[in-house]
């Protein structure tokens, strides 16, 4: 066995081995979080060099700011981060990119540190899938539910595991998931499993900060000039006529390794023996791009959707968009050996509306190596061939069909079913809203771009908010869109993407729930070509083309499936048609509702649903707050107003409650002051009298007492 082979052995080991388990009924953990840059290599001495790919793939030693340029020591891959062999920044999450894989037993109280030392940036923790129930200041939304931790400063959550199932961790500050901060989060249900599991993430990936994309963006408010982005009739489109994204694909990685323009960077490698089971959680944590994963030669078995599990599906490939998750399970194959190409590509099929064919591939890869391997070269294995005989299965489709002719089949989220049962609920019992995604306005919830909150909305009323006008229905408009829903219904979302600016597929995470899918409903499209012809007409946007304010359905509401749908937090909403979901309320709070593409919700793509507003749970004690500062606010109770804050609108370190103590207790103490001052002038005037009149006792001898009443020493 070769020195490479030792090297891409250890990194195996050390990616499994970077999980941390806990068993125990209360799990600590602690997240250190910071930036460093990759291609680099921290020597025993402490110092980061620069390192090269060799075309062997090792790792060389070849810069320091001592040395300069330099032909140093091979560096054990399993110690560096390489992405996908081009140097930039990334945060790290432990020293880790991705971050390490936490595990806990569903039920168990978590305490969480996050030290954030990205020096520059606040930060937030959003544990992605997770109910927050009772506490919903912990769901780790800036402004919304909490103040984003400062630089080198600390935030400790505390929360109950629930659900069970594969979920993850990451930032919810501007776009630092993009560059890293993230992490799988994995909650037991019934103990520590007896399948291996292995985490594998997807991430689209650039070559500068995500941050200067953010501000390249000729879509945001501030109108940069897009040099990340590619004019419309350009844009990648899939099959059918629909439009991926405006941010140009540049690279991808799987679990944190990938290759820019083939080089020879170090892929993940997973390693199966034969007749093994492993049981692979999913999950795609990348900005923009949907990604098609599939594994040469062999099937994979879909056991679970966003952590919740469904009735085994054997597919050749599953669709993963932005936030969604996956469990799907491997056999090693007795009669197979050596090593398997991973795949993950995205939907791209040409340039521009009319889909013009280019000879393009955008794909990233791992390994999937029998443990009997002897070598260390790339695989040479293929992709499976779909025929008639042998059609391919894909999950999670967002379109009707593949053209005719392509033996593919397509498998709807909303065609699986879970292990649990659903009862219909009395329609009594139902309250149905519309909500339509699109660029109607831009990035947008029924025409209204989201204005984040000055303060975090969990601080409750008064509201430091953007409010939506009534003119907002008819022209769009940006503000604070707040849905406001019953304790104890069953609510329905019919999601839509119609309309005006309905150009390309949403994908939409709830914060605080889970939800069942219960339909999708498609455009009408060309079934040889798989294209679009038009939109779906069951849902009444009116005379309105923007469909801002969708109200009813066109039709007889179509059949819901109440026949065991599956549970998911994340769905897409296919392009030009709809998804309906369905709930129970009862998570009190604020709860963030947005498309988990990073461009579209940076640009305005969410919403808050807020429940029960009268049943928030109290803030801890202490609990950090944040806001605008003016200097002319007036103090509670009136006042000058010169250099004072109000507490009630956030704007100093403590909340109005801990003013109000605090106001308190300097009365006492200052009570408690006055009344000591008082006691001992007393002590020392009455001690002065004493003294005065022992003094005069001294000097006078007595005459002898002629009664007990000549005994009393008598006052002036």
């Amino acid at each position: 066995m070769n020195l490479l082979r030792m090297f891409l052995l250890a990194w195996a080991y050390v990616s499994m081995a970077t999980a941390e388990m806990c068993t125990d009924d209360v799990c600590e953990f602690t997240l250190v979080v910071r930036q460093a840059r990759t291609m680099t290599y921290t020597g025993s001495d402490g110092k980061v060099n620069g390192i090269e790919i060799l075309k062997n793939g090792s790792l060389q030693d070849k810069y320091s700011l001592s040395q300069g340029d330099m032909d140093g020591p091979i560096v054990p891959v399993e110690e560096t981060i390489t992405a996908d062999g081009v140097q930039r920044n990334v945060i790290l999450v432990n020293d880790q990119f991705p971050g390490p894989t936490l595990e806990v037993m569903e039920g168990a109280q978590v305490v969480l540190t996050v030290v954030n030392k990205l020096y520059r940036e606040a930060t937030s923790l959003h544990f992605h899938g997770m109910y927050m129930r009772g506490v919903p200041y912990m769901d780790g939304v800036p402004y919304v539910t909490q103040c984003p931790i400062l630089p080198m400063h600390s935030f400790t959550y505390r929360f109950k595991a629930e659900p069970a199932g594969t979920h993850w961790y990451h930032s919810h500050t501007g776009s630092q998931k993009e560059d890293g901060l993230y992490g799988a989060f994995i909650v037991h249900k019934n103990g520590i499993p007896t399948t291996p599991s292995l985490p594998m993430f997807l991430q689209d990936w650039w070559h500068d900060d995500f941050n200067t994309i953010d501000v390249d963006s000729a879509f945001m408010e501030h109108r940069g000039p897009g040099r990340f982005y590619i004019p419309w009739q350009n844009r990648g489109f899939s099959f059918d006529g629909t439009e991926l994204t405006a941010l140009n694909f540049k690279s991808a990685l799987i679990n944190g390794r990938g290759r820019y323009n083939n080089n020879s960077a170090p892929l993940t490698r997973f390693e199966i023996s034969s007749g093994e089971t492993l049981r692979f959680r999913l999950i795609n944590a990348g900005a923009e791009y949907t990604f098609r994963v599939s594994i040469d030669a062999h099937s994979m078995t879909v056991v679970a959707n966003d952590g919740h599990d469904v009735e085994p599906v054997q597919v050749q490939s599953i669709l993963v968009f932005p936030g969604e998750s996956y469990d799907f399970e491997v056999v090693g194959d007795p009669s197979n050996s050596g090593t398997y190409w991973i795949r993950a590509q995205t939907l791209w099929a040409g340039k521009g509306p009319d889909v013009e064919p280019e000879d393009r591939l955008q794909e990233v890869r791992a390994i999937l190596a029998y443990d009997n391997d002897p070598t260390d070269e790339d695989p040479n294995s293929a992709m499976q061939t779909c025929t008639e005989n042998s059609p391919c299965r894909v999950l999670n489709c967002p379109f009707p069909a593949f053209p005719a002719g392509s033996n593919t089949e397509c498998i709807y989220v909303s065609d699986l079913n879970s292990t649990e049962d659903y009862s219909m609920p009395d329609e009594s019992e139902n309250e149905e809203y519309f909500f339509n995604f699109g660029y109607q306005i831009g990035s947008s919830v029924n025409g209204r771009k989201f204005a984040t909150p000055k303060q975090p909305l969990i601080f409750k009323a008064p509201y430091d908010i953007t409010p939506c006008e009534a003119t907002c229905e008819t022209d769009g408009c940006t503000c604070t869109y707040t849905a406001e829903i019953p304790l104890g219904k069953t609510i329905r979302f019919v999601l839509m993407n119609l309309g005006f600016g309905s150009g390309g597929h949403h994908v939409i995470h709830l914060h605080g729930y889970d939800f069942r899918v219960l339909a999708m409903g498609f455009p009408e499209y060309n079934e040889t070509t798989g294209r679009w012809i038009s939109e779906n007409a069951d849902i009444n946007c009116g005379n309105d083309n923007k469909c801002g304010m969708p109200s009813s359905w066109n039709v007889a509401r179509p059949n819901l499936n109440y026949n065991r749908p599956p549970t998911r937090d994340t769905v897409v909403i296919p392009s030009r048609g709809y998804t309906v979901i369905e709930f129970r309320s009862n998570n009190p709070g604020f709860w963030l509702f947005h498309c988990h593409q990073t461009t579209h919700m940076n640009e305005g793509m969410s919403m808050i649903i807020a429940e029960a507003l009268d049943k928030l749970p109290a803030l801890p004690y202490g609990f950090p707050t944040c806001g605008d500062f003016t200097g002319t606010e007036k103090p509670p109770g009136g006042g000058s107003g010169e250099a004072t804050t109000d507490a009630s609108k956030g704007q100093s370190s403590v909340t109005l409650v801990e003013l109000e103590q605090i106001q308190l207790i300097i009365i006492i103490v200052v009570s408690a002051a006055l009344s000591a001052t008082i006691a001992v002038l007393a002590v020392v005037v009455y001690n002065g009298r004493v003294n005065k009149s022992k003094k005069e006792k001294l000097e006078t001898p007595p005459a002898a007492p002629k009664s007990l009443e000549d005994t009393v020493i008598m006052e002036d």
